[in-house]
């Protein structure tokens, strides 16, 4: 018996140095009282309790000392709140520091997309916003960098809501009457030829009722703009993913698109001399002072506050749908009722289209970022890219066979890239007349092409 209390006192010892380091009486005292109640014990038991000490040491020891420093453990559970609350302050710092990275990259994308389309031959065949669609894509495939789809996705709706009212502030349709004769009448041809395409295309190529949503926002791209084609997909709930596959395979046939148009363009190109050209080189003021970018921004976000207001309200009325879908077809028609009684000067106009414009560009850079690669345009989704075909081919084949002329070929610039790049395209062929005209019927465009889409996804 001398010989076991011997053994069961080292084992204490051996396992429970925290114990040992305290106080000698203290050690004496617990083995007195855990030898009584292990002798009492058969000789099985005494085995089963000496084996779990031996394998739970660390067990045994945080017993001990729970028991006899409480204090410590209320220090303990103190340390492990800040360790934890500090790992959450760092996680939110490294979220922020993707988000502000990503907005710089994006904006970074943007601004060379900007600059090669408004600055190079080759950028002004296929518009700014390709451009910077292309250069986001570039950005993608760069090993380096690390895209974040959630922050991306979240950036792409704050730029998509800032720009509509912004863009749509010279939506003046009392204006409409005096582009009539000039450009109205080629924009409503041109506008019917996109839809007949489209309904072709959907009725011989869409089998996949999920696609059929997307060829409505596709319709209101190519005959709006990238702000019609957002509001769409948000109206009729299609998903992040599938706005960027349409994009790309909408981008891979505007690469063909826009080269073909300026070719037609060239048949109605006259001789000018070179008093003529200076003369247009000057142009109209497009110049705008700061006090005119405020004025835009404080109409936007009041425009936008009563839009998010309207759209809770709405909401709560259609039972099922959410405010989100309501929101961007909500501002776009309180924009063009905002621009069309209040009636902003030019300068306000033209800063709001600037601004506009570049949250657009960064808008398609954050598409071609969170696109799937070029080469599913041609595999996974067949059945989206003969459809596009169609209607390209049937567009295509209308304004330069059926309806050519140069008014046709600038409201089709209009539809299909906007009314920034149908004002450039009309510059580019100097076509001094048409500059003016080409920026109101796009931004007709940008009116009502987001309704029109709506009706035609009852029909596909």
């Amino acid at each position: 018996m001398c010989q076991f209390r011997y053994n069961f006192v080292s084992l204490i010892t051996k396992h429970d140095n925290m114990i040992t380091s305290r106080t000698p009486s203290m050690l004496l005292l617990s083995s007195n009282i855990a030898f009584h109640n292990i002798a009492k014990m058969g000789r099985g038991e005494r085995k089963e309790k000496i084996l779990q000490r031996t394998r739970a040491p660390s067990m045994l020891i945080l017993r001990n000392v729970a028991f006899h420093d409480k204090l410590g453990r209320n220090e303990r559970k103190e340390k492990l709140y800040t360790r934890k609350k500090g790992t959450e302050q760092l996680t939110r710092a490294v979220y922020y520091s993707d988000y502000i990275f990503t907005t710089a990259s994006l904006c970074s994308a943007a601004a060379t997309g900007a600059y090669i389309g408004n600055n190079t031959a080759f950028g002004k065949k296929l518009s700014g916003p390709v451009c910077s669609m292309l250069m986001g894509y570039v950005l993608k495939m760069n090993p380096i960098y690390s895209a974040n789809l959630e922050i991306t996705g979240s950036i792409r709706l704050i730029v998509s809501a800032l720009a509509t009212p912004m863009i749509l502030q010279g939506a003046n349709l009392s204006a409409i009457r005096n582009t009539f004769n000039t450009l109205l009448k080629p924009f409503v041809t041109v506008a019917f030829v996109t839809i007949f395409g489209g309904f072709v295309g959907a009725k011989l190529f869409l089998k996949n009722e999920i696609l059929k949503p997307l060829s409505a926002a596709l319709i209101a791209k190519n005959i709006g703009s990238g702000i019609n084609y957002i509001a769409t997909c948000q109206a009729l709930g299609v998903s992040p993913y599938l706005q960027s596959q349409g994009l790309v395979v909408d981008n891979v046939l505007a690469f063909i698109y826009f080269p073909i148009v300026y070719i037609f363009g060239d048949r109605y190109i006259q001789k000018r001399n070179m008093k003529e050209e200076e003369e247009e080189e000057e142009g109209a003021p497009t110049d705008f002072s700061t006090e005119d970018v405020k004025t835009s921004l404080a109409l936007t976000f009041a425009i936008l506050a009563a839009s998010h207001i309207e759209a809770e309200f709405w909401s709560t009325i259609l039972e099922g749908v959410d405010s989100s879908r309501l929101f961007l077809p909500i501002a776009t028609v309180f924009s063009i009722l905002t621009a069309t009684f209040l009636n902003f000067k030019s300068n306000v106009v033209n800063a709001g289209n600037f601004i506009g414009q570049f949250l657009l560009y960064i808008f398609f850079a954050s598409a071609g970022l969170s696109s799937p690669p070029l080469g599913h345009a041609f595999t996974n989704d067949l059945e989206l890219l003969y459809f596009a075909c169609t209607m390209y081919a049937i567009h295509l084949f209308a304004i330069g066979f059926l309806f050519s002329s140069r008014e046709i070929l600038v409201a089709s610039n209009a539809g299909i890239g906007g009314p920034a790049t149908a004002a450039a395209f009309a510059k580019a062929k100097h076509w001094k007349e048409l500059i003016a005209p080409a920026i109101l019927v796009g931004n007709v465009g940008n009116a009502f092409a987001t309704f029109i889409a709506l009706i035609f996804s009852s029909f596909v």
